[in-house]
């Protein structure tokens, strides 16, 4: 996983239904083919680098395999579809695609973050769990989280569990880990205290 997921990793995801995209990105995507949807995955990629920029063809890729594209545009296998972008691109746009990657995903809730690393295929479906729960401290930092933003997102983490309470269990072991050896630095002491044996 760490190898797709990692800095040099094949990787992906764009932009399109965020805020904040490029006006030229939105303006590529409004005027996609009309067969785009029934182009293969490479073909798909393909285009998108031709029209916009590497860092929001990752967050296409990524949020096209969540089914979270304002359009409805599909990607069906992520590790194919950023392989092409990470076969493609050369130095400096494969930076700019990977380092994309990296920082989107590392800020995706736990639901899709977890999908994300099941589409990638590399992960250790035993370990998925903990990896998710020892990085977890750091997405609260980064993204200023509260208590009660973290135990939405743990909550709608457990509900997509529902069938797998093993990767549940493992994700708030990791994360418990990390508040012990975290507690008295900079996480707020009510997000220790919320969560340290939730």
């Amino acid at each position: 996983m760490k190898k797709l997921i990692g800095a040099a990793s094949l990787a992906a995801m764009c932009l399109m239904a965020l805020p904040g995209c490029s006006g030229k990105a939105e303006a590529a995507q409004d005027q996609l083919p009309a067969d785009f949807n029934s182009l293969d995955d490479a073909a798909k990629v393909a285009y998108m680098m031709n029209n916009v920029e590497p860092d929001s063809v990752a967050r296409f890729i990524c949020d096209a395999a969540l089914g979270r594209e304002r359009l409805g545009m599909r990607i069906d296998t992520l590790a194919m579809a950023a392989a092409y972008a990470y076969e493609h691109y050369n130095d400096s746009s494969l930076i700019v695609f990977s380092r994309e990657f990296d920082t989107y995903s590392a800020n995706l809730p736990l639901e899709d973050k977890m999908r994300i690393y099941v589409m990638a295929g590399e992960s250790d479906p035993n370990r998925l769990g903990y990896q998710l729960g020892l990085e977890y401290v750091s997405h609260i930092r980064d993204n200023k989280m509260t208590a009660e933003d973290v135990r939405r997102e743990i909550e709608a983490f457990r509900s997509a569990c529902a069938n797998d309470s093993d990767t549940y269990v493992r994700f708030m072991k990791g994360f418990k880990t990390v508040l012990r050896t975290d507690h008295g630095k900079d996480l707020p002491e009510n997000i220790y205290n919320s969560f340290i044996d939730y």
